[in-house]
Order: structure tokens, then C-alpha cells, then sequence
């Protein structure tokens, strides 16, 4: 690129003479001194006032000289309202002038040089600009010999020149690039000389923020899934060692993370573009039973307000402290492994697969049950569905909201309630089916079942809605009689007792009127009688004869006592045997009054019959499965046949049976 000049338009390369003082007026926030241009941040409102200030410099052909490109930049974009105060205050706490070096100096652009800067190329987020040789075509007087004295010849003589950076940022500036301008690779043109086309800058983009978080706090809120040991040492792989970890009130477990703003980027034109905005959470929304939100001056903490177990609900992401233990993963070997759980409460909203155990206190299951439960006593509630597990609570309640089957139910002294079971095994001390028996064997003190197909029963009181036919096998009602042998025993033998009792009271008769026919006994207690009614007074002599004549009885009053006291012992033992029988005659009758078998509708092949069980016999209730399943379908000695068909109605009881209805 050329450009005409002449010799007297001055500098010929680049640059021109600095401005001096008084040339160009500054504002108020720009202080010269004898390093350069500085400027003052506390007299600065914001980098707005700044590029207004520079906006009018570049338009009146000045540019600064010695350039600072990065604390231009910084002045230009990054002193926003307020943050020119805040750097202020801390250059001044740290002792230091509150002023921002940008430039050596100021001068105007020559006019000639003007030209020498090609336009840009700006596309998008980057800006090229195409660099090549420029040269200046300067006038000069020329030389001649014999020259004339009529006049001065002059010629024209191209100089070779280079850009230069100050005046290229200003100039650039007009021409629309602000920001951004990559310092490096257009010193490195100019110095070089490098020819072809460069990308010069680059929009500044948005600084990534953050989003806000959470921290965990609380080594509470990390189970231990490593295998469980055995007491001999040994691995067991079938269970973890801590599965629920307890937490302690006033325990901290979350830690609110904020939010982190990105820093703004900027186009090539010098306007802002505001970075992503990062996403906050609801850390209050977190908070559910048994914990709350404490705000603190290092953030907002999650806390403990109750001793108990964690319970982190998936849905909602609730945290909560709860004194029962909640699992919403199910039981497996892969969540849980085997639980042997130490609290007094257990809710399960998973599964609980085959083959997998769970020991506990109360449990809740909100799923299918495939495995077993075992209860320390309490209640165990199935919302759903008991397929081919079982539940063990020797003690406490038993509840099957949905379906039982292929199950084994054991709460011999507790009360078992079903809506429908199929070939399941159930034991308990009262057994309520609501809707549908199919299959089962069911021993019960109590029986209460809605509709009974195909089934074998055993209890003392069996109350039977319907009977109906299920294939070719019919129900079986076996009704549990005391074991009567024993209550007769008892009797008999407090009778013979009694007997003997008799036979002892009446040889002690016998013994007493002989030693009443010794002599002088009759006068002694005859007299003595009279005495101690005070019939008569004895005088002196009588009161001496009478003392010897008691002295003479004595060893015969003696013997009478010692028989008169066997037989107040006789007596009192005769009524402990009469209020026994008596108990047991009560007992006999209470428990005959408790028995009853009542089938209000036959439908189906229904066979019932009355069953005594042995007084050594041990109780059906302790049977092991396979065991219990036999004694149910056994028809002993000293069965009693009571019904055998399949219409009509039963209704039996040893106290006063009604027998067979039509």
C-alpha cells in the first residue's frame, strides 16, 4: 500500500510528536505523570465512563501510546458501577495508589497513516485481518547538475514502513473492534512482516458458573456394604455389616453448596454477553420428617432434630430422621443382602426377593414378599402380595393386604389375617380369611374364613361362611377336643383320695370313743366341760381332786389331740381336692362351651369330625411345616366322626350340639 506525501508534511515512518501538556484536555479520572497515563480509580464511575472518554480520543485521530493492551481492556469493560470502588479501597488497604497504568503517553494518528489499515474481516465470534507490505510515497527536492536558476525539480521516492500496534487498536476500535484483540499475534505481524491473512481476535465467552450443590457431612449417610462376619470369623456373604447407620440429633448431614455466577463474556464489539445462568436448589424443599434447615455464617446446614435411622425418599429427594427404618431398594443380594435389623420399627418399599431374610421388630412391607420375614414379635403388615415366602411371628400380629400364596404364615400365638390365600400352610392362634381359601392348611384356636375350597382345617372354634368344590379334593375340618384321658385321671384321682380321707376320718372316730371309754376320761371331760362353761364352781378339796385326776388322764388327753389335729389337717386337704375338681369341672365345661364348628352354606364335599389330642402329644403349634401338614390330614384313634356331605348347613358343639342341618 502506498500513500503520497510530501517532505513538508513532517514524519515520514510512524508515530508522530507526543501531545502536550494542554493539548488535549483529560478528565478528571486520567492523571499524566512522569511515567504516563494513569487512571484514578477512585475518581472512575464505571468502564462506560472510560469508553466514552476513549471513544472521543479515537475519533480525534489520537491514539496512547505505549500501550497496556490488558489493563486497557480492563478499564474499558471491567470497571463496572461499583467494582472501580471496591479496587480502590483495596489498592488503599494494601497501601497501594488506586490507579491503573494503560498507557506511556498520547499523539495524534498522521493523517498519511491513516490509510496504511486495511478494514476487518469480523465473522461471528472472531475477527481476521489481512497483513502485507506498506510503504509511503514521500516528495523530495532532486538534485540536478548545472541545475538552472529558474527553479527546483522534485521527485518522488517510496519508503518502506510498518504498522504499529497503538495505532492499530485505536483504529480498530473505530471500525468496530473493541475487544478481544490478540496482542500477541499482531506484534508478532508487524515485527515480522509476516504477509497473509490472520485471525486477530476472539469474543470473550461466558465464564462457566456453577451450580449450586449439596455436601455430605454426616459418615451416617454412608452404609456399609461390606460382607458381614460370622461370631467363628468366618465371611458372610449373604448379609452387610451396617446397612442402616444410626444418626444422632443435632447431627449435621448436608451442606448447601451456592451457586456460582460465570463471569460475563464479550463480543468483539465490546458488549457484555451474560454467561448461563446456573441452577439454585430448593436445599429448605430437602427437608423432611425429623430434620430441618439451620442458616449459618458459613451457609445453610441440613440437621438432625431426633435420634433415629436415615430416610432418603428417591421421588421427592426428602431427606428425613425417622425412628422407624425405611429401605426403598428392596431386599436382595445385591441392595441389602440379609438385614438383622436392631429397631423397633421396619418399613420395606422394595421387594424382598427369594431366598432373602429380614429380622426385625414391626415390619411394613409396601411390595411383593418372596422371601422370609422374621418378626421378634409386633405387627407384620404386607400391603401386597406373599408369593412362596413366609413370615415367622410366634408372638405378634400378621396382615396380607393382597395375595397369599405357595406361603408359609407361623404366629401360633398370634392372630393372622388374609385377604385370599392359596395353598399356603397357616398357623395361628386366631386365623381370619376375608375373602377366599383355596387349598390351604390352616390350625387355629380360631377360625374365621368368608369362602373355603379344597382345604384341611384344624381348630377348636371354626366359624366357615362357604364351603365350594375346587377339583376332586374336598375340605377337611378336624374340630381340636382337650385331651380328655387327663381330666379323667385327674378326677379319678382326687376322688380316691377323697375316699382315703374317709376311711382315715372314720377309724380316727373309732379310735377317740375308745380312749373316751378309759377310765375316769368320761368324769374328767364331763366335769371339765361343766368348768369351762361355768356351770360350777369347784371348792378348795374339789379344785385338788380334780388336778389329780387330770394329772391321772393326761397320757390318754394326750393321744385324743394328737388325733383330734390329724384330722383337722384331713379336713382341709379334702377341700383342696373338692375345689380342684371343681376347677376341672369348670375348665371342662368353659373349654367344652368354647368349642364350636359352624358351616353356614355347603357347597362342596365337606368332611368334619371331632379329634381329642393326646396328653403326650406335643402341641401342633411346635410341628415343623412338613410335620404340621401330617397331622392335619391324620385321622387318629378316637376320632369322632360329626359331618360328612356337600349340601345344607353345620352347626356342632360339645356343650349342645345342633348337629346337621337340611
Amino acid at each position: 500500500m502506498k500513500t503520497n506525501i510530501s517532505a513538508g508534511d513532517g514524519m515520514v515512518a510512524m508515530g508522530a510528536d507526543s501531545l502536550r501538556e494542554g493539548d488535549e484536555a483529560l478528565p478528571d479520572f486520567v492523571v499524566r505523570d512522569e511515567g504516563g497515563l494513569c487512571v484514578d480509580l477512585s475518581r472512575l464511575g464505571g468502564s462506560a465512563e472510560f469508553r466514552a472518554w476513549v471513544d472521543k480520543t479515537f475519533i480525534h485521530g489520537i491514539c496512547f501510546r505505549g500501550l497496556d493492551y490488558p489493563a486497557f481492556q480492563h478499564l474499558a469493560f471491567e470497571c463496572e458501577s461499583g467494582r472501580a470502588d471496591d479496587e480502590a479501597r483495596g489498592c488503599e488497604a494494601a497501601g497501594r495508589q488506586p490507579r491503573v497504568r494503560f498507557a506511556t503517553g498520547m499523539s495524534h494518528i498522521l493523517p498519511v497513516r491513516v490509510p496504511l489499515y486495511r478494514g476487518l474481516k469480523i465473522s461471528g465470534a472472531r475477527a481476521e485481518y489481512l497483513f502485507e507490505p506498506v510503504s509511503i510515497d514521500c516528495t523530495v527536492p532532486r538534485t540536478t547538475e548545472g541545475g538552472g536558476a529558474g527553479g527546483q525539480e522534485f521527485e518522488t521516492v517510496t519508503q518502506k514502513t510498518r504498522l504499529d500496534f497503538d495505532e492499530f487498536v485505536a483504529l480498530a476500535w473505530l471500525k468496530g473492534l473493541r475487544c478481544g484483540i490478540d496482542e500477541a499475534v499482531v506484534r508478532d505481524a508487524i515485527e515480522s512482516e509476516r504477509m497473509g491473512r490472520s485471525v486477530i481476535a476472539h469474543a470473550v465467552p461466558p465464564g462457566t458458573g456453577r451450580d449450586a450443590g449439596v455436601e455430605e457431612l454426616s459418615s451416617g449417610l454412608h452404609r456399609d456394604d461390606a460382607p458381614g462376619l460370622l461370631p467363628d470369623g468366618r465371611v458372610d456373604l449373604a448379609r452387610f455389616r451396617n446397612r442402616f447407620p444410626q444418626i444422632r440429633a443435632g447431627e449435621k448431614l448436608l451442606r448447601k453448596l451456592p451457586l456460582v455466577l460465570g463471569e460475563p463474556g464479550r463480543e468483539l464489539d465490546g458488549r457484555a454477553v451474560a454467561p448461563a445462568l446456573p441452577k439454585d436448589i430448593d436445599f429448605a424443599a430437602l427437608s423432611g420428617t425429623g430434620t430441618r434447615v439451620e442458616s449459618g455464617a458459613e451457609g445453610d446446614y441440613l440437621v438432625a432434630t431426633i435420634d433415629g435411622f436415615l430416610d432418603i425418599d428417591e421421588a421427592s429427594s426428602k431427606v428425613s430422621v425417622t425412628d422407624k427404618i425405611v429401605n426403598r431398594a428392596g431386599v436382595s443380594l445385591r441392595t441389602t443382602g440379609d438385614l438383622v435389623l436392631m429397631g423397633d420399627d421396619y418399613e420395606e418399599h422394595g421387594e424382598i426377593l427369594e431366598g432373602r431374610v429380614v429380622e426385625g421388630l414391626n415390619v411394613t412391607s409396601f411390595a411383593d414378599v418372596f422371601g422370609r420375614i422374621v418378626s421378634r414379635g409386633g405387627a407384620v403388615a404386607l400391603k401386597k402380595n406373599l408369593s412362596g415366602g413366609a413370615i415367622v411371628n410366634p408372638g405378634g400380629q400378621v396382615a396380607v393386604e393382597g395375595r397369599a400364596s405357595g406361603a408359609t404364615i407361623l404366629a401360633p400365638d398370634g392372630e393372622v389375617t388374609l385377604q385370599c390365600a392359596e395353598n399356603s400352610l397357616i398357623v395361628g392362634r386366631r386365623v381370619v380369611v376375608r375373602e377366599r381359601a383355596v387349598g390351604c392348611d390352616i390350625l387355629a384356636d380360631e377360625l374365621d374364613i368368608a369362602l373355603v375350597e379344597a382345604s384341611v382345617l384344624a381348630g377348636r372354634r371354626v366359624a366357615v361362611a362357604q364351603v365350594r368344590p375346587h377339583g376332586p379334593a374336598e375340605t377337611v375340618v378336624s374340630v381340636l377336643l382337650p385331651p380328655e384321658d387327663t381330666q379323667g385321671e385327674l378326677i379319678r384321682a382326687a376322688r380316691a383320695q377323697l375316699d382315703e380321707l374317709q376311711a382315715a376320718d372314720d377309724q380316727a372316730r373309732q379310735v377317740i370313743e375308745t380312749l373316751r371309754g378309759r377310765p375316769g376320761v368320761g368324769n374328767y371331760l364331763t366335769v371339765a366341760a361343766k368348768v369351762h362353761r361355768h356351770e360350777i364352781t369347784l371348792s378348795a378339796e374339789q379344785q385338788a381332786a380334780f388336778q389329780k385326776l387330770r394329772d391321772s388322764v393326761a397320757p390318754v388327753l394326750k393321744a385324743m389331740t394328737q388325733v383330734s389335729e390329724q384330722g383337722k389337717a384331713r379336713a382341709a386337704h379334702r377341700e383342696k381336692l373338692l375345689a380342684a375338681i371343681a376347677g376341672v369341672e369348670a375348665a371342662r365345661q368353659a373349654a367344652a362351651a368354647s368349642i364350636r364348628c359352624s358351616v353356614a352354606d355347603i357347597g362342596g364335599e365337606l368332611i368334619v369330625h371331632a379329634r381329642h389330642l393326646a396328653a403326650d402329644a406335643k402341641l401342633p403349634q411346635g410341628l415343623a411345616p412338613g410335620e404340621l401338614r401330617a397331622f392335619l390330614r391324620a385321622t387318629p384313634d378316637g376320632s369322632r366322626p360329626l359331618f360328612a356331605g356337600s349340601g345344607g348347613a353345620f352347626d356342632w358343639s360339645p356343650a349342645g350340639s345342633s348337629g346337621e342341618k337340611g
